[in-house]
């Protein structure tokens, strides 16, 4: 697979776990709200042919008032080997002003719940260290 391809399985996979905190097309379209996409950082560590089966697990790693840091790893089921990890910061937006905004709170609530239920992963998360979220 072309790294564009692995890059969009991570980039659907962020899609997705914003939509189960409550950002998606109503949050858009009723709130005039969403998120834009601030940093990136891909690390691509084995290969996929477009055959393998595989998995896209997305998690938050931390939130601050207006941004959520997330990562998102891409598994080579076929070969058992890590295909893939997509680290990014999203920044809540108001969509008419174009400037940032505080997460709602039943948004926030779900961020959190969802960060918890990483932090307590028993292994630390491989971040890059190159970003994160600024409180």
């Amino acid at each position: 697979m072309n790294v564009r391809h692995i890059y969009a399985l991570g980039v659907t996979g962020a899609d997705l776990l914003s939509e189960h905190a409550g950002i998606d097309d109503e949050y858009r379209s009723a709130r005039r709200m969403g998120t834009f996409a601030a940093e990136h950082h891909i690390g691509f560590f084995a290969e996929m042919r477009e055959a393998d089966a595989y998995s896209v697990h997305p998690l938050w790693v931390d939130r601050s008032e207006r941004a959520g840091h997330v990562m998102v790893f891409v598994l080579n089921r076929s070969t058992r080997k890590l295909a893939s990890i997509l680290e990014l910061i999203v920044v809540n937006m108001d969509l008419g002003g174009r400037a940032s905004v505080p997460f709602p709170p039943d948004v926030a609530t779900k961020i959190d719940r969802a960060a918890a239920t990483a932090q307590a992963i028993p292994w630390p998360l491989p971040t890059s260290g190159a970003m994160s979220v600024r409180r």
